[in-house]
């Protein structure tokens, strides 16, 4: 059973702290919830709170010599004591990540096209060449990219786009739980309401 399929929450953390190397306090303490599938979730609070370190703990993405405990659980493992391939599948399969930035993300030498084939070509080996471009297509045009924009590069696109090319990104494998930095930051308010639907 792959992770995005089982049963269970999705997300699990109990009593989830964090502290940055050289910090003097957590800046999670005592962080506790539980996602099932299908729920959503939003995190809120002033700049500075942790609303993206809790992304980053989950996903195992804190700068070395961090400090994560109490009990976390992702699809049904802790990602702290997966090994490198096995956290990276996790994070692949059953998890989407949109960061507050994509532009950070993504590769000016490939179009954006390419960047969703490439994903979907590395974790869907069997499709073959025509499976993987339909799907890449229809993403885009999921997040209200046209489809004949799929040779087009991220310079070429405002913010907002890439921001939508971002969340088709997370959202190309299908993964079981989807975390979003500040997803809507670039988007106007009627393609934001569109995309958090």
């Amino acid at each position: 059973m792959t992770p995005a399929r089982r049963s269970g929450p999705v997300l699990h953390l109990q009593q989830l702290t964090v502290r940055y190397p050289g910090a003097e306090r957590n800046t999670l303490d005592g962080l506790n919830l539980r996602l099932q599938a299908g729920e959503r979730l939003a995190l809120v609070g002033p700049s500075g709170c942790g609303k993206s370190t809790v992304a980053r703990a989950v996903l195992q993405l804190l700068p070395q010599g961090s400090h994560c405990g109490g009990a976390l659980e992702l699809c049904g493992q802790d990602p702290r004591r997966l090994r490198r391939g096995a956290l990276r599948q996790l994070r692949g399969e059953a998890v989407g990540l949109v960061f507050q930035d994509p532009m950070t993300r993504l590769n000016p030498l490939l179009s954006i096209g390419e960047h969703l084939a490439d994903t979907l070509a590395e974790h869907r080996p069997a499709w073959r060449r025509h499976q993987v471009r339909l799907r890449a297509e229809m993403l885009l045009e999921r997040v209200g990219i046209r489809a004949d924009r799929f040779g087009s590069y991220p310079h070429e696109f405002s913010g907002g786009m890439r921001q939508r090319l971002a969340i088709a990104l997370a959202m190309a494998l299908e993964p079981a739980l989807v975390i979003a930095d500040e997803p809507t930051t670039s988007l106007d308010v009627a393609v934001a309401g569109q995309v958090m639907a």
